[in-house]
């Protein structure tokens, strides 16, 4: 309930602030830009990433409906933006917040203050879920953890088995999150849907079956790892 009551205070405070659309594959934000007002999700899907040395995209995070980004930024950690903002989704709306006040109105609630808490802390545990996917030295364990992170991060409980993802990949996109080649984790993606571990079209959602994914992870206490809804 708590949760619910933040969320609809805090987009009624959103609601106050202008709006601006950007287009799949639109820069929202640059590396190393020092933003002119935090950012806050009305619609769509936002893309955090960096580039490597050869050009070659680094995804780091995803950004739902009332996330304020950069982060860093916003609490005034760093004087610019660490990465790159981009609108992944066909059409993307952003709130332009001023961001003395955005956290000046967050103080006040101590229900949002939890809730940007909880945020943190899922954001750090997606982290440190993508930094043990690609310590992995096979394709397919690489994968699997990617997995794991994506439905932790973002998947929406169907049942106590099932999830889905709550964000569209491609292979490209899959291949950029583990640093594989777009053919490599086309060819692991394959293998889990004739396994029945994941199922897929072209235009339908990832659908995980978590007991099968986490059978064939090999540590047992990573896979213990479950999203939310499945310890209430």
């Amino acid at each position: 309930m708590l949760d619910r009551v933040a969320n609809n205070y805090l987009k009624v405070f959103l609601e106050r602030h202008p709006v601006r659309k950007f287009k799949k594959g639109e820069i929202i934000i640059f590396q190393g830009e020092a933003p002119q007002h935090a950012y806050a999700v009305k619609s769509g899907i936002v893309k955090a990433y960096n580039l490597s040395v050869n050009g070659e995209e680094k995804p780091i995070a995803f950004y739902q409906e009332t996330h304020v980004f950069p982060a860093t930024w916003v609490y005034a950690k760093l004087p610019s933006a660490v990465f790159y903002y981009e609108a992944f989704t066909s059409s993307v709306e952003v709130y332009l917040i001023d961001r003395k006040s955005y956290v000046n109105f967050i103080k006040k609630s101590p229900e949002l203050l939890y809730q940007e808490m909880d945020r943190f802390l899922t954001d750090q545990l997606g982290g440190s879920m993508r930094l043990n996917a690609l310590q992995h030295s096979r394709a397919s364990d690489k994968l699997i953890y990617t997995l794991h992170y994506l439905a932790l991060t973002h998947g929406k409980v169907i049942n106590n088995q099932t999830v889905e993802l709550t964000i569209h990949l491609t292979h490209q996109d899959f291949a950029n999150l583990t640093g594989l080649t777009r053919e490599t984790a086309a060819t692991e993606l394959n293998k889990l849907k004739r396994a029945g571990i994941i199922t897929y079209t072209k235009n339908t959602p990832y659908v995980l079956n978590l007991s099968k994914l986490f059978q064939i992870a090999n540590d047992q206490f990573i896979a213990d790892l479950k999203p939310s809804a499945l310890l209430a």
